[in-house]
């Protein structure tokens, strides 16, 4: 028993260590199996990621490559679009530098040394009214030496846009114990004594100096050292003494002034503000002076008979300006055309609002704004002026010469585009108009007096009521007919020149009552009553703030009906006829400019078809004129200026207006139409004209 114990025991023990070692076996075994799968599992994950990054790199080399050429791409289109703004602003700046070349050339600059000495005689005025506002203050009891006065300048000069003959408009802001009337001007009782305008007088540099103190803006017209100086005057009631650095532009300087006073201050006011709201103005000068020389070339340069004036076209352009502030000169000028030819003019051009904040508001300024004054909505053309109180700077525009100023516009944005693509030269945009070739019947004005002081007097009040012949000339013909009035003056050689002057309309048919309808229908138009209403609004000359007569014996107003033919010689240019110019009709009503285009390619063909055309209808005419100059001799109708004169009183003193028929029977016109040859033209209305002619007599008939 103890034998069979010991081997079982021995037996257990084998057993035991067996199963120990199966165990270390199967550990070992389970270990290593957890290792090669930990292993393979890792390798798995390592290439699993590594893959990943690969695929990772992949994309983002894709998308690096894909922003690389997008980057590059976006660099062709920028380097492409800079070579291509290059290109263009080198062209515009070659158009630019031959448009201010040829301006040059034009002579509307002023060499430097005629700028040095327009500034010191500037100087040697200011001077001159320092020292009389210290003698005049001293003699009013205000003896303080420091007390000053400013000369300001406005106009053409302020904005740097005056040519070597161009006058200098200056406003003298002085205290409020200097009055205008009384201590500028002067009374003639007392012969002047004190007032600038005896110290002026008197100097040894005035050549000469008239005084218009009944003007809408009071002034002393001068010609000083060589310089035409309109020289105006304005007070300030709330300053004893004029600071030096004075800020025009302040709303306050405008309490308590006058209507004058007010209108004085505008020049100064609206030249600053342009100049501030326009930031190029190199280029900005360079426009405005092309489109200067273009306006007085082309006709339309006159604010006074209701064209554009220097404010104007300062406007307008400083509008291009802020609509384009980048651009050259040559594509401002351009860009008028292409902006003023397309607007609707019964919409105000404004640079700036019109609302006003209320501690600037000054009671009893009229402040331009159709939203309150209803009638200012009526106006045919709305230029507003950017300094408070705004205006109306074209208020004098009528149908007759808003008509005109379109047919510029229409004709300046054709040569200005084919300027652009080579067709054209600048100088074909300011080409002198031919004045005396547009139209075929006009009215002479011949203004006269009997010395030299007297004509300036007498032909300044005639020249600012030349609108009211235009506007009467519409008026009376019930809108069919327009008058274009002539800008420039011009003298008789026979005559002496220094008393009179020559002024010309053409007259032409409304383009908008010439259309439709009975075309061959005849309508008289009689302009006896815009003749006789012109002439009683001349006659009544009088002095604003005295109310005593101006006119004196010997100022009259003598005035013609003319045919083309009967136009003047001295008032044509040399030769009698006007070059050809494929340019001139354009902007004409529709059925010129195509004549106009026929006739630039026409060629010689037509050209002395057009000689042979206007040759018989000058035969035609002459013996229209021969047989109804016959008839009259016959009927013995011709009267003396005696027998047809009368009698009228005006201002209560007896004036006597000598009427003159040119005939007694009306005149029969074939046509008052543009002078164009097509069939549809001689298709118009025809319209028959009764005319007399006026001539103020300088004595009374008893």
């Amino acid at each position: 028993s103890s034998s069979s114990s010991s081997s079982s025991s021995r037996c257990r023990r084998r057993c035991g260590s067996r199963r120990s070692r199966c165990r270390g076996l199967l550990t070992r075994t389970t270990r290593e199996r957890e290792k090669r799968e930990t292993h393979a599992m890792m390798t798995a994950q390592n290439l699993s990621e590594a893959q990943r990054r690969e695929d990772d790199d992949g994309v983002d080399d894709a998308k690096e490559q894909q922003q690389q050429q997008q980057q590059q791409q976006r660099r062709r289109d920028e380097e492409g679009a800079r070579t291509k703004e290059n290109g263009s602003n080198a062209l515009d700046i070659k158009r630019t530098e031959e448009l201010d070349s040829l301006l040059r050339l034009e002579d509307v600059y002023e060499s430097a040394s005629e700028c040095t000495r327009r500034e010191e005689v500037l100087g040697e005025l200011n001077e001159m009214l320092q020292d009389w506002i210290r003698t005049r203050s001293l003699s009013k009891g205000h003896p303080d030496e420091s007390i000053r006065c400013n000369l300001y300048t406005f106009g053409s000069y302020r904005l740097g846009v005056h040519g070597p003959a161009a006058d200098i408009d200056s406003l003298v802001i002085g205290p409020k114990h200097i009055d205008r009337a009384e201590d500028f001007f002067g009374f003639e009782e007392d012969d002047f004594a004190g007032s600038f305008y005896d110290y002026m007088r008197k100097h040894e540099g005035t050549e000469k100096i008239v005084a218009v103190p009944d003007a809408v803006v009071p002034e002393l017209k001068t010609e000083f050292r060589g310089f035409e100086i309109d020289v105006a005057y304005c007070s300030l009631p709330g300053y004893s003494n004029v600071p030096l650095d004075l800020d025009v532009l302040s709303a306050k300087i405008l309490h308590g002034l006058d209507d004058a006073g007010v209108k004085s201050l505008a020049g100064c006011r609206v030249a600053d503000s342009l100049l501030k709201l326009v930031t190029n103005h190199s280029q900005y000068r360079i426009a405005l002076r092309a489109l200067r020389l273009w306006a007085a070339r082309r006709g339309v340069y006159s604010n006074v008979v209701g064209f554009f004036g220097g404010v104007n076209l300062a406007i307008l352009v400083a509008r291009v300006c802020q609509l384009y502030p980048n651009a050259s000169a040559s594509m401002l000028v351009y860009s008028f055309f292409q902006i003023w030819d397309n607007w609707v003019w019964t919409t105000p051009v404004m640079l700036t609002s019109l609302d006003i904040a209320p501690k600037d508001q000054i009671p009893g300024l009229r402040h331009w704004d159709e939203r309150v004054n209803k009638t200012e909505r009526y106006q045919l053309m709305k230029i507003i002026t950017p300094a408070y109180p705004a205006q109306n700077s074209t208020f004098n525009v009528s149908s007759s010469t808003l008509e005109v100023l379109k047919r510029e516009f229409k004709r300046g944005k054709i040569v200005t585009g084919k300027v652009l693509i080579g067709e054209a030269k600048w100088m074909d945009v300011w080409s002198d108009v031919q004045f005396f070739a547009k139209y075929k019947t006009y009215l002479q004005l011949i203004i006269t007096a009997d010395n030299e002081e007297d004509f300036k007097k007498w032909e300044g009040w005639v020249g600012s009521r030349l609108k009211n012949l235009v506007q009467g000339v519409e008026t009376f013909s019930e809108g069919a007919m327009m008058a274009h009035p002539g800008v420039k003056k011009f003298h008789d050689p026979e005559k002496d020149k220094e008393v009179h002057c020559n002024v010309f309309f053409g007259l032409f048919p409304n383009p908008t009552t010439t259309t439709g309808g009975n075309a061959k229908e005849k309508k008289k138009i009689n302009l006896n009553p815009a003749i006789e209403n012109f002439q009683m609004t001349v006659g009544n000359y009088i002095d604003r703030a005295t109310g005593s007569v101006n006119w004196k014996p010997g100022m009259g107003v003598q005035i013609k009906l003319l045919r083309k033919k009967d136009i003047p010689s001295w008032a044509l240019p040399e030769g009698g006829k006007y070059e050809e110019s494929a340019f001139e009709s354009l902007g004409l009503p529709e059925v010129a400019e195509k004549q106009a285009s026929a006739t630039a390619a026409g060629g010689e063909k037509n050209k002395r078809g057009r000689e042979e055309a206007e040759e018989a209808e000058e035969k035609d005419d002459n013996k229209k004129d021969e047989k109804q100059n016959e008839e009259l001799k016959k009927q013995k109708v011709v009267e003396t200026p005696e027998t047809l004169s009368n009698e009228e009183e005006i201002v209560g003193q007896k004036q006597v207006a000598t009427v003159e028929e040119v005939q007694k029977d009306d005149l029969l016109l074939d046509s008052i139409n543009d002078n164009t040859g097509e069939e549809e033209l001689h298709a118009t209305k025809k319209m028959k004209v009764s005319f007399a002619s006026i001539v103020r007599q300088g004595s009374s008939k008893k």
